[in-house]
């Protein structure tokens, strides 16, 4: 967990110090992750670098089910496709995701008689590394307010397929 804040930490330094060089917004949004099968909220950045490209950094954490908790730290880039008159710009997604999982279930004791009494707490944590892929839409509301709605799939051993969107502020 402290590498994750540390990571987080960095990210968020390198927006503070190169704002005076790029526009830079940040926001939150809603997601609904396939495999996990659960519902989840993140917190997003978002860096141009000119035009066309993009970082957009973001960490999701989906609520728990089933004893499972899971959470994605995503580092990806976003190339400006085309724009849609009257709507915004069509973009393409790609970038490394670290998704974290953990599960904990304490299902108490067991008697088994003359064998014995036996607790089933089973812990166990992981993670896994992956590529996204997939396209999303800017759509600026404001000069400082945009919604983004994304459609990703995250490559991996444990790969699934996230559909939401977030809103970015302008700062």
């Amino acid at each position: 967990m402290k590498t994750l804040l540390r990571t987080l930490l960095i990210v968020s330094l390198f927006f503070v110090v190169t704002k005076s060089q790029a526009q830079i917004s940040v926001g939150g949004g809603l997601w609904y992750g396939s495999d996990i099968n659960t519902i989840g909220i993140s917190a997003n950045g978002h860096y141009s670098f000119d035009e066309k490209w993009s970082a957009a950094p973001s960490f999701t954490y989906f609520f728990e089910k089933d004893y499972v908790k899971w959470s994605a730290l995503d580092f990806d880039a976003n190339y400006n496709l085309t724009e849609l008159e009257n709507i915004g710009s069509l973009y393409a997604i790609g970038g490394l995701n670290i998704t974290f999982w953990s599960f904990d279930y304490d299902g108490g004791t067991i008697d088994m008689g003359e064998f014995g009494s036996y607790d089933l707490d089973v812990d166990a944590s992981g993670s896994d590394v992956g590529l996204n892929l997939g396209l999303g839409l800017n759509i600026a509301t404001s000069d400082k307010l945009a919604i983004a709605p994304e459609i990703k799939y995250t490559v991996s051993d444990g790969g699934y397929l996230r559909i939401g969107a977030k809103i970015l502020f302008g700062i």
